[in-house]
């Protein structure tokens, strides 16, 4: 299972990111940021490596 990442032009602030799994059931909104959720999930370590490879997760946050 992946993720799908989705921003939109002009959404709220703070500048987040809307993450779905593959078969698009909403996981939560990442605040990119403040580097946290917004939502109640958990960032597991799959869903953290994906943040970090598109650069949505600074790598040193969260040290």
């Amino acid at each position: 299972m992946g993720f799908i990442f989705i921003t939109y032009a002009g959404d709220h602030p703070p500048y987040h990111v809307h993450i779905l799994t593959s078969s698009g059931r909403n996981i939560g909104r990442f605040d990119i940021e403040n580097q946290c959720p917004m939502d109640d999930f958990e960032v597991t370590k799959r869903l953290r490596k994906a943040l970090i490879e598109l650069g949505y997760i600074r790598e040193e946050a969260g040290k």
